[in-house]
C-alpha cells in the first residue's frame, strides 16, 4: 500500500460520505474496483479520491448517476467521450449558464433591495 492510497473509511471521511457510499458507486460501476490488501481490505488511490469529489460536485448541480457516468468516462478515460457523453457535456453547460443566469438576476434584485433599504 502507497503512501497516497486510502482505505475505505478514510477515503469517506475526506469527502464526508458514508463507506456506504463508497461501496454504492463501486458497485453502479462509478468507481473502477480498487485493489486489496492480503486482508482483504479495499485499498482507494488519489484516482478513486478524485472521481467521488466529481461525482459529489456534480450531484446537485442535478446529474443522475448515468449522466454523471459518461461525464466521468469524458474526463478519466484516454478515448474520446462517446456522442452521449458530448451529450450530457452540451446539456451540462446549458444548465450552468442557466443557474449563472438565475445567480446573476437574483444578485441584482438583492442589490435594489438593498438600495431600497438603505
Amino acid at each position: 500500500m502507497k503512501k497516497t492510497d486510502l482505505r475505505i473509511g478514510n477515503l469517506a471521511s475526506r469527502i464526508g460520505v458514508h463507506p456506504e457510499t463508497i461501496r454504492y458507486y463501486e458497485h453502479r460501476g462509478l468507481l473502477p474496483r480498487p485493489a486489496r490488501t492480503h486482508g482483504g481490505y479495499r485499498v482507494y488511490t488519489p484516482e478513486h479520491l478524485e472521481r467521488v469529489e466529481f461525482i459529489k460536485w456534480l450531484q446537485p448541480l442535478g446529474f443522475s448517476l448515468e449522466e454523471i457516468r459518461s461525464l466521468l468516462a469524458a474526463k478519466f478515460d484516454a478515448a474520446l467521450p462517446s456522442q452521449h457523453a458530448r451529450d450530457v457535456l452540451r446539456k451540462a453547460l446549458t444548465t450552468v449558464d442557466r443557474h449563472i443566469a438565475q445567480l446573476a438576476s437574483t444578485r441584482q434584485q438583492l442589490r435594489q433591495l438593498l438600495r431600497s433599504a438603505e
